[in-house]
């Protein structure tokens, strides 16, 4: 077997022959025989190259060794057809060290031929396993989410989201699902719709041996087909949008979409809402979106929620490389840590705590650590601020020794840097945001994180381009430069999260028999540079226990699922675990803003309206004046949190922003005769959601009314007697006034 991939360009036909049987072996294949006289053909005439089997099953391969540049087209298909057949052979494979052409895609998924290109074959040669031909059993986790997806369908749920963690099987798991519902005669045709080929080529795949050879037919419409009237339809969102007038709304029993979380897009949405399937179901690793669109929502929200096997079961249970992640955060400037205070947003955190280092001393630790760590045979990915820094940081790296891609290329220039990447010297490929997903480069043994996203989503995505598992590699070395304490919370968090489940034993994936030795205790490996150990005793010493933006959002959505309502502005503690009034007020402002992100859409603004409104007409009628917009906003709060900010309130009143238009807007209510209640010390407001009950706020009018007035503590004694009387009855002292008063400038 040869060691470096690129010397297949140079071997003869025979001995690439040679290569790919060897390939094939290793793989899984049995009694691999070239055949150079095919069954009574002469070889390259009608013959195919080596029948093997796996599983019992003969397979027919036909190998094509091409030159660069040159694709493999429909001759080479119909001459492995022609000779499976005459051969009686049903299980087709057609390999080259080249590409094929879109009508070869096409029509080798019609025909049942598997297809292995240039990157397939190299991914079979170092994974030394291949999803064809695999015996199928479903494992525990799976025959779950079958029967419990089974279960909902026959309780007349329509719309299900298979959520599993990326290696954990969703496309074998949503084909057995099929494969039950299609044998108990409750559906017959099936779409499966993905944004990308290569996805749908890998789930055509998991399918056949799920479902078998010749039991039902299979095609395509990608790459501009039209759409055939087979069993199963795989098709891409862009073909079948321009072909949607051509299909009838119930075209199709079932409905399945990959990578469902780009689903709420309008593009995707427009394609799956035109059908009225019996089933629709998705499947995502990452449920949620940083625009806030609902994935849930489309696909039937809780009820039709399944699975829910996430990272950090699948890294609990050994199902992927384990991450070794050393966070090396930027230096910290000590002499502001005594500056901080609760009030700071993270943003503020962290422009005030990190000083950024320059890329050539990140670029130099990086090789620093590559020496210490001993990582043998090098394929790193380093994830970039934006294309100019990408453009920037390479010339720091060791010349020939980093190639990058990044969107503004072109597909032909940016698959041959990846190619380059992986056949050629390079140790580093310098990306931004492409290698989210859809990318399978399985040799990555380390992740360099040059960027926070903001995005918990693209982080968890970005992580996993390591987490696929070889026989040379079962770990992934991860550096992290991001100076964020709310990066520092999400791997924490992780950290947390893994160690914290417990291992189910029917789940175990245990190491293959011939290690050695265990290379880890599926417990996730965190070390923190001192820098980082700093901030971590910095946010205990401070209390700020942080959670994730969308940490935060998710506990939100949750209960949203499980209780179909939103928790009252004082039971929001008590309702939601671990998240306090603190940490909303810190990343969202207000509780309003809150669940703007986490359910914008879904809940029903107008009690928080109709409080706003209340509020200011009872103040008017009371004291012939209108309230500030933060009189509003601090008339409701809890633990420092308001239903509301300033801006909030103008934004619910449909206000632009001066007390002028809130008076106008005052006494044409009252003038409209709109039913005001009488002043009392509380407002209720029922909404179909929930309810929320806002308390008059006798400290929140006198703040408000004097806030102008006194500047100073001296300022006191310009006060008459009536009033300071009525200051210390309200607040109690005049030295709790004073400090509230000032609290709130």
């Amino acid at each position: 077997m040869i060691k470096d991939f690129k010397i297949i360009d140079t071997l003869s036909p025979s001995d690439f022959e040679i290569f790919v049987r060897d390939i094939f072996q290793a793989a899984g294949w049995t009694d691999a025989i070239i055949t150079k006289v095919g069954e009574g053909f002469q070889h390259g005439d009608g013959g195919v190259d080596i029948f093997a089997y796996k599983n019992k099953r003969k397979f027919a391969i036909e190998v094509k060794q091409r030159k660069a540049g040159i694709t493999v087209d429909i001759k080479a298909l119909n001459q492995l057809v022609t000779g499976a057949k005459l051969a009686n052979v049903t299980n087709m494979i057609l390999v080259t060290n080249s590409y094929f052409t879109s009508e070869v895609k096409v029509r080798a998924l019609r025909l049942g031929v598997e297809l292995i290109d240039r990157d397939a074959l190299q991914n079979l040669w170092i994974k030394k396993h291949s999803e064809i031909g695999r015996e199928i059993k479903p494992r525990k986790y799976q025959e779950t989410v079958i029967d419990d997806s089974e279960t909902r369908f026959n309780a007349g749920k329509n719309r299900l989201l298979i959520e599993m963690a990326t290696g954990l099987g969703k496309t074998y798991t949503v084909a057995h699902l099929v494969k039950r519902l299609l044998q108990q005669g409750k559906v017959k045709r099936v779409l499966f719709l993905a944004h990308q080929v290569e996805i749908l080529l890998q789930s055509v795949t998991a399918f056949k041996n799920v479902l078998g050879i010749g039991t039902y037919t299979f095609s395509a419409c990608f790459g501009g087909a039209n759409p055939e009237h087979t069993d199963f339809v795989f098709g891409s969102f862009d073909t079948l949008f321009s072909k949607i007038n051509t299909l009838g709304k119930e075209t199709f029993d079932v409905v399945i979409v990959d990578e469902a979380h780009h689903t709420p897009a309008i593009t995707y949405a427009s394609v799956v809402e035109h059908f009225q399937p019996k089933l629709l179901i998705g499947l995502t690793a990452t449920p949620f979106r940083e625009d806030n669109k609902d994935v849930l929502a489309f696909f039937g929200g809780s009820e039709g929620h399944v699975g829910k096997y996430d990272l950090a079961w699948a890294l609990r249970h050994n199902k992927l490389a384990f991450p070794k992640y050393l966070v090396l955060l930027d230096d910290l400037d000590q002499s502001r840590i005594d500056q901080l205070d609760k009030g700071l947003s993270i943003s503020d955190l962290d422009q005030r705590l990190f000083l950024h280092k320059k890329d050539e001393e990140v670029v130099r630790i990086i090789e620093k650590t590559v020496q210490e760590k001993q990582i043998k045979s090098l394929k790193g990915i380093v994830f970039c601020r934006s294309i100019n820094h990408i453009k920037y940081l390479i010339q720091f790296f060791p010349a020939g020794s980093a190639t990058f891609v990044h969107s503004k290329m072109n597909d032909q220039e940016r698959w041959q840097n990846i190619r380059d990447f992986r056949e050629g010297n390079y140790r580093y490929i310098l990306v931004r945001d492409l290698f989210n997903e859809g990318v399978d480069i399985p040799e990555t043994n380390l992740l360099v994180f040059m960027r926070y996203t903001g995005s918990h989503t693209v982080w968890l995505q970005q992580l996993g381009r390591g987490l696929r598992k070889t026989p040379n590699k079962d770990y992934v070395h991860v550096l992290d430069f991001v100076g964020s304490l709310e990066r520092l919370n999400e791997v924490h968090q992780l950290t947390k999260n893994v160690n914290s489940i417990v291992i189910e034993k029917d789940n175990w994936e245990p190491p293959p028999h011939d290690k050695k030795e265990t290379v880890h205790n599926s417990s996730l490996e965190v070390n923190y540079s001192q820098t980082a150990a700093q901030v971590l005793q910095l946010i205990e010493e401070l209390q700020y226990r942080l959670k994730s933006r969308m940490q935060a959002i998710e506990a939100l959505r949750r209960y949203y699922e499980d209780y179909d309502k939103i928790p009252a502005l004082n039971e929001i503690e008590s309702a939601l675990v671990d998240i306090t009034a603190d940490q909303i007020a810190t990343h969202f402002d207000s509780y309003f803003g809150y669940l703007e992100a986490a359910l914008m859409g879904q809940y029903d603004q107008s009690f928080f309206r109709e409080v706003c409104s209340e509020y200011a007409l009872l103040f008017y009628q009371q004291n012939n004046v209108v309230p500030t917009f933060r009189a509003i906003s601090l008339a409701n709060q809890y633990n420092g949190l308001p239903a509301y900010s300033e801006a909030e309130v103008k934004i619910l009143l449909g206000l632009l922003g001066n007390e002028s238009e809130l008076e106008n807007y005052c006494v044409s209510k009252i003038k409209s005769h709109e039913t005001i209640q009488q002043v009392t010390k509380t407002i209720e407001i029922v909404s179909p959601m929930n309810t929320i009950y806002t308390t008059i706020n006798e400290e929140s009018l006198l703040i408000d009314k004097y806030s102008s007035i006194i500047k100073k503590p001296q300022d006191l004694l310009k006060l008459s007697i009536d009033e300071r009387a009525e200051i210390k009855n309200v607040f109690n002292s005049e030295f709790r006034f004073l400090s509230c008063l000032q609290n709130n400038k």
